[in-house]
């Protein structure tokens, strides 16, 4: 064994009272003859105080007590194993105002295991996570203490609160107890707030349950958990968040020790013993799967609800051979669940008792149905786990190629999985609805994309708890990988004539624009748009959404576009309205407006992440263009659109963005309660110039600067008759309207 020594100046930059020793199988670092040698093991235990940042190429051993200080930081880096020695006392605790960054990948995974090969359930603790989050309690700003460590608090006010990044994580064998009524849990979220990230989780073979909820607003995505041995997901304490894509799976050897295991169990309060407290538990679950496989093993409740919780499930699916004594019970000795409380589940298991127990009182939205498809199992792949065992009463989800020519209406099988496989052309007369719910999977290419028709209508009429998703049928797919969704309208355009129309970029054969300012394409709503903007060209591609000749008779609001090529979104001309717009990490601009549009977006956030780069020359937040391309000086009409309440945000370190708002070419603009926010460099706040043009008189731009790397705040050679007034005070777009895209801002 050899000692690792750091200098006092560089083990106190990293951490504060940690053991860190390092071994290795060889002390001389000879040549290994082409073996290669094995990583140094590193122990880990104490408190970290400031920033520690593991190394991958190493092996950490938890001997004890991990805790992440009050304003620390632990970064554990893709790929990392951290192997836990037997007790209680091992685990990792991060206290509020540390910030735990474990960023994992689906190729390196971080990985939480123990130090045995023969290890069972129970055989360390786990990873706990303390917030300032609200949870319930007798007065506002409620804090409790942590169930293995009463010197920890959680809880708070603060619902935004950030604990930091959890992605790509495996936690085995966690879930250790030194008494019944003291254990661990895979992963504990206590008063966790929704600024911090989790997503792709495997908790598999711990004591206890495999994930719990102590109040908190946190939402977590794409989590499966494997033979836990109490509930799979559980929630108390005041929860208020999201939980979206859980399978939960007991196999046919499993056993619990438990006397009431269930898939959900959730409390309003903490132990029922706060029916007067606030605030109660109020959560939402989308495309959950519960499997039950044990042959001796009986499941309490697929789904117990109870003490004044109120649960918004939709999409749920429960399956396998096992017992399941209760499909649904919403009763308990200390308050039933919340009346509110609303259930969509499909019941695929073989052995149920009872399908649903109530109380006296009604639950409306408390329904027994056929179809649901639960959980993606896809997502799951980087875990390696393997579900070919599970669930085999389920029927297999039919998969559908859309079709390629809509001219009557058509409406989707929820129940099926459809593909987009070609260009799909809603015609003149033809409608396409589409459920709440679905996701609809395109093939890699250009060719592959959306068209709404001039007199055809498309419904995609997603909800809060069940959007539609139109995504990418690859999980590795990266911005571009295929077209978009693209309405043509009846809706006047810029041109020379009184009535002008002009062909659609990516189909010269189609053609879009008229007279009916309020021409009617159906309803885009709760829909998320993923991987989009195929090209053929440097200038032919496709955004996220075009909205070409749109009439106002339109309804688009609450709408995702992320990870796509070129811009989110694109106005051509037309008068339609959009509000509740979310656009991450587009390549070039978030809101795009040309070609004589003349409506008004409501509510927008454009952000681009950390690591985010553009391939374009001149991206930008906002960019607006009076006619198209500026070739039209002389047409009519110019772009005449309203902004309100709108954040632009650059935190991307390496990619510069030209204009947070770029209005020219005779556009006028009025924007209002705009907010630019950020660390990455923006080159102008605000320029209303351009050689082909500059933005029209009375335009007006209101915004607040709450950028750090602006270079210049405005153009000198602005119009005179535009007004730009810089100032301080605007809250920008309301962020909370966007909890249901599973996107934490």
């Amino acid at each position: 064994m050899k000692k690792l020594f750091l200098s006092a100046m560089a083990f106190l930059a990293m951490m504060s009272a940690v053991s860190f020793t390092s071994c290795s199988d060889d002390d001389n670092n000879d040549d290994q003859g082409g073996v290669t040698p094995p990583a140094e093991t590193v122990e880990l235990k104490g408190v970290i105080e400031n920033e520690m940042k593991l190394d991958a190429s190493k092996e950490y051993h938890l001997t004890g007590t991990v805790t992440v200080a009050d304003g620390a930081t632990l970064e554990i880096p893709a790929g990392t194993v951290i192997k836990a020695a037997q007790g209680f006392d091992k685990y990792i605790i991060v206290a509020q105002g540390g910030k735990i960054n474990a960023r994992g990948t689906a190729d390196k995974p971080i990985i939480f295991t123990a130090d045995s090969d023969n290890a069972t359930s129970g055989y360390w603790g786990g990873l706990i996570i303390n917030g300032k989050a609200p949870i319930s309690g007798d007065a506002e700003g409620q804090t409790a203490a942590a169930e293995v460590d009463n010197n920890q608090e959680y809880g708070g006010s603060d619902a935004a609160d950030n604990s930091g990044v959890i992605e790509y994580v495996q936690l085995l064998y966690t879930g250790a107890r030194s008494s019944a009524d003291i254990e661990h849990n895979g992963l504990t979220l206590n008063g966790v707030g929704n600024a911090t990230t989790i997503n792709n989780i495997y908790i598999s073979e711990g004591a206890d349950d495999a994930i719990e909820f102590f109040g908190g607003t946190v939402n977590v995505t794409n989590l499966l958990a494997v033979n836990c041995d109490d509930d799979c997901f559980d929630f108390t304490q005041g929860y208020s968040g999201t939980l979206d894509n859980c399978y939960g799976v007991w196999e046919s050897g499993f056993t619990s020790t438990e006397e009431d295991p269930r898939g959900v169990e959730a409390d309003g309060n903490l132990d029922g013993n706060g029916p007067d407290h606030t605030p109660q538990a109020d959560f939402t679950i989308k495309n959950m799967t519960i499997v039950n496989n044990s042959s001796s093993q009986a499941m309490q409740d697929a789904i117990k609800i109870r003490r004044r919780a109120t649960a918004h499930i939709s999409n749920a699916l429960v399956m396998g051979s096992g017992e399941i004594q209760n499909v649904i019970d919403l009763t308990d000795s200390k308050d039933d669940a919340n009346t509110a409380t609303e259930i969509s589940l499909t019941n695929n298991a073989a052995n149920v008792s009872g399908d649903v127990v109530n109380s006296n009182e009604q639950y409306d939205g408390v329904k027994i149905v056929s179809g649901n498809t639960g959980a993606d199992t896809e997502v799951f792949a980087w875990t390696g786990y393997d579900f070919s065992g599970n669930g085999s009463t389920a029927p297999a989800v039919e998969e559908e190629n859309m079709p390629t020519e809509i001219t009557s209406e058509v409406t989707l099988d929820a129940a099926k999985q459809y593909y987009i496989d070609g260009t799909v052309h809603v015609k003149e007369g033809g409608v396409l609805r589409i459920p709440a719910g679905i996701t609809i999977k395109a093939r890699n290419g250009f060719g592959n994309y959306i068209i709404v028709e001039r007199g055809g209508q498309i419904f995609a009429e997603g909800t809060a708890d069940a959007p539609i998703t139109f995504t990418a049928d690859n999980e590795t797919a990266k911005a571009g990988y295929w077209g978009g969704i693209i309405i043509n309208g009846y809706a006047p355009i810029s041109g020379e004539n009184a009535v002008n129309e002009a062909m659609t970029e990516v189909d010269n054969n189609i053609p879009y624009g008229g007279d009916k300012a309020n021409d009617n394409s159906g309803v885009l709503t709760y829909v998320r748009i993923l991987y989009s903007g195929a090209r053929s060209s440097a200038d032919i591609e496709h955004n996220g959404l075009t909205l070409n000749g749109v009439g106002n008779g339109t309804r688009i609001e609450n709408i995702y576009i992320a990870e796509g090529a070129d811009d989110a979104i694109e106005f051509f001309g037309g008068s339609v309205n959009v509000s509740n717009l979310l656009a991450v990490n587009c390549d070039d601009d978030c809101f795009d407006f040309t070609q004589g549009y003349c409506g008004t977006l409501t509510n927008c956030y454009g952000r681009w992440e950390a690591g985010f780069t553009s391939t374009e020359e001149d991206p930008r937040g906002v960019e607006a263009d009076g006619n198209l391309d500026g070739n039209g000086p002389d047409h009519a009409p110019q772009a005449d659109f309203t902004i309100k309440n709108m954040t632009i945000e650059n935190l991307a370190e390496n990619q510069a963005m030209q204009d947070a708002i770029k209005v020219r070419r005779l556009a006028k603009a009025t924007i209002n309660n705009a907010l630019v926010l950020g660390s990455g460099l923006i080159e102008q706040l605000v320029d209303l110039t351009d050689s082909k043009g500059n933005a029209a008189d009375g335009t007006v731009v209101n915004v607040t600067k709450g950028a750090t790397n602006v270079e210049e705040d405005t153009n000198s050679k602005n119009p005179a008759g535009a007004t730009v007034n810089i100032a301080a005070g605007n809250s920008g777009c309301p962020t909370d309207i966007f909890g249901w895209t599973g996107y934490a801002l």
